[in-house]
Formats: C-alpha cells, structure tokens, sequence
C-alpha cells in the first residue's frame, strides 16, 4: 500500500478488510477518520418551511438545523434534496416558501441575496459550477469577493494573491502556487479550492453537495476535519450525500428526503442504515427513541 510515494505497510489473506487498508492510505486509525460534534446544539438558528421547488411544486420541505451542526441529508437520486439547495439559494426562479437565518427572512430571489445573509452552496458538479477549470487557483478563490479587491474595474492583485495564499495555506491545497492552473489540480485539491473561495466570505450556513465524491479517501479524510472544525466554530453544514458511510459518521442528524419532501429525521440510535433506506424509499420506521422531526 503506497502513501505519499512510500511504501505504507503490506497485508496479506485474512488482514485484508476496508478499516485496515483506510487505515493505511490515510495514516491513521479508522475511529479518528470521523470526528464526533463536542458541543451542545441550540435548535432555531436556520430554518425552512414549506419550501417548494419547480421539480416538485405538489410538495413542500420544512425543517430547522442548529447553530454549529452538521445536518446530513440522505435520499435516492432523484429524491430534490439537490433541488432544495439551489432554492435556498434563490437558484430556482419558480421557488415558494420561507427561509429564516438567526430570525431574519433570506430572499428566494436570487443567488446574490443568499450570499449576503452568509449562505454558500458548494455544488455536486465541483467543475462545471464549482470552478472556472482554465482559470487559477488565485483567480478562483478570489472570484466572490471581487467587489473587496476591485476599485474602478480594476483587480488589486497582489490583495487577491494573499487572500488565496491564506485559504491554500489554511485548507492544505497541494499546488505549486497559487497561479497554477486549478484543471491540473487532482479533485481534492479542486473540492478544496471552491470550498476556499465560499470560506474566504465567512459565511453562516454552508450546503456541501456531495463533497467528497471522486476525491481519495486521505483528502476525504481532510475535509471531514475541515467540516466538523467549521462546525465546532459556529458554522452550520448542511451535507448532501449518496455515500452511506459518510452520511452514519459525520452527521450530527440525518434528513431523509423521498419524492421532494422530507420522509423522516433520524439521530442517535434511531441512526441506521436500514431506518434510512426504508424512509428513502418512503416506508416508515420502528423508533427506538425520540428524535427531532422536520
């Protein structure tokens, strides 16, 4: 097994198993892979109610997320849990419904009026919203916050070269500067910089849409630190994921979406992979414990 050029360890017959070989890609024990919420969460901080998309006009999405949580949102494709997050980002024109930030009504309006109340999307599709591939990795990170580097049409560039050499530095982005082209940065290194460019505008609420899909396990190893730290600093994380896995280990709670509304909300024991497919594929489940609803 190779780990930054170097042979990491070797296993043979019956050492051969998925904990073992994480752990030698990533350099580490499986259990510290994913890191547990340490702090209490006060519920009202953001909430959504009868929120309707243009995919699923007949049907609605209600629900409120905590003040330095992590709320999964799990679901079939096809389920609008992709959809929900442009319409909370005023991505989709025909969106109905009400969004609240610390009390205070977000605008479904436009992507603009999103940003401005502190609410970032990272897109599932990294290199055809997230990024602009030809451009570098200083032009990406700095494209949201033109507005504080220009002044008459003009882009201060040395100010935008140190902000994108704080979030390279900050996030670890392999690269060999941050005038390289970010097209021939491997995709964890690619995630890291759209994920630059949102923090580098300190946001609140943070939506990651499949954030770690086709990225090795070592840079998702990083970024789950990075989510968990984010959120142990006040920040909310809403993650949309089709990974399992990842859905049991890093959420706080799990949303469970099924034909554009939510079926169920799980935490605790209730927690299961077996409770999530049955409410994904709209069935209901046996509660071991009570659990917030949407």
């Amino acid at each position: 097994m190779l780990r930054d050029g170097k042979n990491a360890g070797e296993l043979t017959g019956e050492e051969i198993g998925h904990d073992r070989i994480v752990s030698l890609m990533v350099g580490r024990e499986l259990k510290s892979f994913y890191v547990q919420s340490k702090t209490a969460r006060a519920p009202g901080f953001f909430q959504v109610r009868s929120l309707r998309t243009s995919r699923y006009p007949a049907r609605t999405v209600s629900f409120e997320a905590a003040k330095g949580e992590i709320l999964g949102f799990a679901g079939l494709v096809g389920a609008g849990r992709s959809e929900m997050a442009k319409a909370i980002m005023g991505l989709d024109p025909w969106a109905r419904g009400e969004v609240l930030l610390e009390g205070q009504p977000v605008p479904l309006r436009s992507p603009q009026a999103a940003l401005a109340r502190g609410i970032c999307l990272v897109p599932e599709d990294r290199r055809g919203e997230g990024l602009v591939v030809r451009m570098s990795v200083r032009e990406n990170v700095g494209l949201p916050s033109l507005d504080r580097f220009a002044a008459f049409g003009l882009v201060n560039r040395a100010r935008e070269r140190q902000l994108a050499e704080q979030q390279v530095a900050a996030l670890g982005v392999k690269t060999p500067g941050v005038e390289s082209l970010v097209a021939d940065l491997s995709g964890g290194n690619q995630q890291k910089v759209v994920l630059g460019k949102w923090l580098a505008m300190d946001p609140k609420v943070m939506i990651l849409d499949e954030p770690t899909r086709g990225i090795d396990v070592g840079a998702k190893a990083e970024i789950y630190r990075l989510m968990r730290d984010l959120a142990e600093r006040g920040r909310l994380i809403i993650m949309i994921s089709s990974d399992m896995e990842e859905i049991l280990h890093v959420s706080d709670r799990v949303a469970v979406m099924h034909e554009g509304e939510i079926s169920g909300t799980l935490e605790g024991a209730d927690c299961t992979e077996e409770n999530i497919m049955q409410l994904a594929v709209g069935g209901k489940i046996a509660r071991t414990q009570k659990t917030s609803e949407p």
